[in-house]
């Protein structure tokens, strides 16, 4: 609205949609009568479809205004519509009956809940139409880039402020050293002399700089002697453990469980220091990622895609995780509630508001793409030839998509524990 620009549709969550949860007010214009829309009322016709075409209206008339009870498309003859009421017709029961010609729809923005709970979305009125007023692809480039990266920036600013409720209450999460959260007993590590606090900073000589990294050493050592060099307090040690080939059922291959290094935040600076850090750190990991599955430091299943099925997987065990947390032991030490289905949020989130910035026909960076020479060279690429590339390119992302979401059920995502 800030360029102009209407907003047909508000979305918490991605689609598929639940429910509608309400529309405002709108208005429209027939001849020189404006009419108000009641919230959430559906017109019976595309708003495009029908301007400047005739419309037969029932209305009541409220404090002086006219509010819309009914409208239809009137009936054309000989393809010429004409009007059969120069005036409006008011009943005794205050309703009033017209017709005349559609010149503006102002119907509000629908506001909707959607089942993937990861960010929000809208839907820009006119999106691939110049020719429709007040739309996006009606805008000029500089509007249209405003939109555009409207919504990334608010994928982002919505991670941003999860983490920073993360940071307050439950401390920086120092996504690059990796720290020993339980030890399983009977376990090579609890052989090896590890303890939980540990924070492994090598293995097999390796830099450990986050899960994926340790997961992978791990698993290229399997029953072979690794050395793991450990930062315990002030005080640095080397242990060697053996990864199992075949652990014991619910154990990884040396029985620890991981978790980062957490750093309490005590002060509102340095919530927000933190808060924006971690933003950061999600934002490089998803950067850099295409280069680490290149050089081969991070395994194809670590940097896969997952669809509905894994999002629900993982839903299901961070959930389960926090429930976990929170039931009381019956040792005397209690322990330390988790937070990681909303780490999950921000996480998908910050990633996807990212992705949309991917320079590919149908997302928004791709959008950008055509935006920017029209703002350099002061001329529009045709209209046809860019709705017909993201029209390509949309074909390829929902196969893309189908393929994701197949290959959840006949390749199921595994979570390596080391």
């Amino acid at each position: 609205r800030w360029f102009g620009i209407e907003v047909e549709e508000f979305g918490f969550g991605l689609p598929p949609r639940i429910l509608r949860l309400w529309r405002p007010k709108g208005s429209l214009t027939v001849g020189s009568r404006q009419i108000e829309i009641p919230r959430n009322f559906d017109l019976p016709f595309d708003p495009q479809e029908g301007l400047d075409h005739g419309v037969d209206v029932t209305a009541r008339r409220v404090d002086g205004k006219l509010i819309l009870d009914s409208i239809r498309l009137a009936a054309a003859e000989d393809g010429q519509y004409r009007p059969t009421q120069v005036d409006p017709a008011e009943s005794a029961g205050g309703k009033v009956t017209f017709d005349g010609i559609l010149k503006q729809v102002l119907q509000g923005t629908e506001v909707t809940l959607n089942w993937l709970p990861i960010g929000g979305f809208v839907r820009p009125k006119g999106e691939n139409d110049p020719n429709v007023q007040g739309g996006l692809a009606a805008a000029n480039a500089w509007k249209r880039l405003g939109v555009l990266f409207a919504g990334p920036t608010m994928n982002l600013l919505t991670g941003l402020l999860v983490f920073l409720f993360l940071v307050r209450v439950d401390g920086y999460h120092d996504m690059s050293r990796v720290q020993l959260a339980e030890i399983a007993p009977d376990s090579p590590a609890e052989a090896a002399g590890m303890k939980v606090g540990d924070v492994v900073r090598q293995a097999a000589g390796q830099p450990v700089t986050d899960f994926a990294s340790l997961s992978g050493i791990v698993n290229a050592h399997l029953d072979q002697p690794v050395e793991f060099v450990l930062q315990r307090g002030g005080e640095t040690l080397t242990v060697t453990a053996t990864p199992r080939s075949q652990p014991p059922e619910g154990q990884g291959a040396v029985g620890i469980r991981m978790s980062e290094f957490v750093m309490p935040v005590e002060t509102w600076g340095d919530t927000f220091r933190y808060g924006a850090v971690s933003v950061y750190d999600q934002a490089r990991a998803l950067v850099l990622l295409p280069a680490k599955l290149l050089r081969g430091s991070s395994s194809p299943e670590e940097g896969r895609f997952i669809g509905m099925k894994g999002i629900y997987d993982i839903f299901n065990l961070t959930v389960s995780t926090d429930v976990q947390s929170r039931e009381p032991l019956a040792s005397a030490q209690p322990q330390a509630p988790t937070f990681s289905t909303l780490y999950l949020v921000a996480t998908l989130t910050i990633s996807i508001g990212l992705i949309n910035l991917f320079p590919f026909p149908a997302l928004d960076g791709g959008r950008i793409i055509f935006a920017i020479p029209e703002i350099i060279f002061r001329r529009r690429i045709p209209h046809q030839f860019e709705n017909a590339v993201h029209a390509v390119g949309m074909i390829l992302l929902l196969l893309l998509m189908l393929y994701i979401n197949v290959m959840d059920f006949v390749n199921p995502l595994v979570i390596p524990t080391p």
